[in-house]
């Protein structure tokens, strides 16, 4: 990682980040900063049982030589099932049926670790250079219930079980556990399935929960693009975000904690009001203008009180955390809805059954707007075509109140906007034009009014086609694109 001329960040080391990535020159909104390919690709744990070469689904379908989880021929070929499909066969080590391919299975744990000392064997000076240098937390990872199952289907699994205790020693195998745990992004996969790898570089870049930089991973490699999501000067850190954007303070710590050993004190988690955005801010029922907000962010067990002076509501970190897991809990139920009238009607009275508890941009509540604003105008009997005004502009709302709160948490040039810009162009395309049939809405008029839409579609386009052309949001690009030149063809010919 030495720098070049065409290097445009600088690897520093400090207390609070360890080593760090910072821009040594002005980088542009969009800019392509660098590009890194993972030292190791494999399924994540939890995993169900899935395809080793194309992490696609797969059914009583195994290897004819080492008899794991492969879908086809081809893939038994694949380069990064060869080195494992080796050990297992000349170990004679099965994968063992089971009941149910749909359910996580814990024999899959290990692969991912086997790879990573494949890796290592065959490639040691990038190990030494990129991989060993890598926090493990191995003495926090040890108080937990994982390191006692990464011990038996991991590490005693491969030592003794596939026998290879003469390359890879137990210490080394735990510390690569603690490698891919604390250092792996999760990624999508062609097979479908959501997986996980190690990019040396990227895993140097910071935290922050409002980023300055995104990423986007190539599906026929797996190689990631990393850029600047808006303009940053020559010395600022690169910023990315580890957790979901949308979520509330207490689950974005939780989860930071939890998965990669530190407590994040951002500008944003400092604030009650995360920056004004109100993601974590709850309404109070015992007056009538008060909000409920912690009274200490970067402390869970901190108390949540009502901001009117004259009012004494007060309740526990604990508590807040415990109603919050219960709606987060029946919010996740909406998800698994499928696309149709009654995912846009459940979650509607989600809002309306909350509308009194939380604060209208709470991420709880944000987090359904978003969906509702991609579900409305696409699915029976909501079809962009058919609805009225009055959805139309519902659509708008969500939409544009998901751009505010972006502005704020995750500024510039991001998948997220690219979609919600995408969105939004329809219902404004749609309402211009009924006007215009109505005839209170001279061509004049309707031109204008067109080309806020023309817009959103341009800048859709420019974010998204930087995605991989294969995945949602890089095909939604081309349509993007598309639909913004069908769209300016029919103004020039009114």
């Amino acid at each position: 990682m030495a720098n070049s001329q065409s290097c445009k960040y600088n690897v520093l080391r400090n207390e609070k980040y360890g080593r760090y990535l910072v821009a040594n020159k002005d980088l542009d909104s969009g800019e392509l900063i660098f590009t890194d390919i993972p030292f190791v690709v494999g399924p994540k744990p939890d995993s169900p049982p899935l395809c080793l070469g194309c992490y696609a689904s797969v059914e009583n379908s195994l290897c004819l030589k080492c008899s794991w989880p492969i879908c086809s021929s081809e893939c038994e070929k694949a380069q990064s099932h060869v080195g494992e499909c080796e050990v297992f066969s000349t170990a004679n080590v099965r994968f063992q049926n089971v009941n149910d391919w749909t359910a996580s299975a814990p024999q899959l744990d290990c692969i991912t670790p086997l790879r990573l000392l494949l890796a290592k064997e065959k490639d040691p000076e990038r190990w030494q250079q990129e991989l060993n240098v890598m926090e493990t937390h191995n003495e926090a990872r040890q108080q937990r219930p994982s390191w006692a199952a990464d011990q038996a289907n991991i590490v005693d699994f491969l030592v003794d079980h596939c026998k290879l205790g003469r390359k890879f020693d137990k210490e080394l195998v735990q510390r690569v556990c603690g490698i891919l745990e604390i250092n792996t992004v999760e990624i999508p996969s062609r097979g479908g399935f959501s997986i996980r790898a190690v990019y040396p570089r990227l895993a140097i870049a910071a935290h922050s929960c409002v980023p300055n930089i995104v990423h986007t991973i190539l599906l026929s490699d797996y190689q990631v693009q990393v850029r600047a999501a808006v303009p940053i000067k020559s010395g600022e850190t690169l910023h990315l975000c580890y957790t979901h954007a949308l979520s509330p303070t207490l689950f974005r710590r939780e989860f930071l904690q939890e998965s990669k050993f530190f407590n994040c004190e951002c500008p944003r988690c400092a604030d009650p009001t995360e920056l004004g955005t109100h993601l974590s801010t709850l309404k109070c029922n015992k007056c009538d203008n008060g909000v409920i907000l912690s009274t200490n962010p970067l402390d869970n067990d901190a108390p949540w009180m009502c901001t009117e002076s004259n009012c004494e509501f007060k309740t526990s970190g604990a508590a807040m955390q415990k109603m919050l897991a219960v709606v987060q809990a029946e919010a996740d139920q909406l998800d698994v809805l499928e696309p149709g009238p009654q995912a846009i009607e459940q979650r509607e009275a989600f809002l309306k059954k909350y509308k009194s508890v939380f604060h209208p941009r709470h991420s709880l509540m944000l987090s359904i707007k978003q969906a509702l604003g991609q579900l409305y105008g696409r699915v029976e009997g909501y079809n962009i075509d058919e609805l009225p005004d009055i959805m139309l502009e519902r659509k708008v709302e969500f939409c544009r109140l998901v751009l505010k709160t972006l502005d704020t948490i995750m500024p510039g040039e991001s998948r997220m906007r690219g979609m919600v810009l995408y969105e939004l162009h329809a219902p404004i395309m749609y309402m211009a034009r009924n006007e215009f049939s109505a005839g209170t809405l001279t061509q004049e008029k309707l031109k204008d009014r067109l080309q806020e839409p023309i817009q959103y579609l341009a800048d859709a386009a420019r974010i998204l086609m930087r995605e991989d052309p294969q995945s949602p949001e890089g095909i939604t690009g081309q349509i993007a694109y598309h639909s913004m030149e069908q769209l300016k063809a029919s103004l020039d010919s009114l």
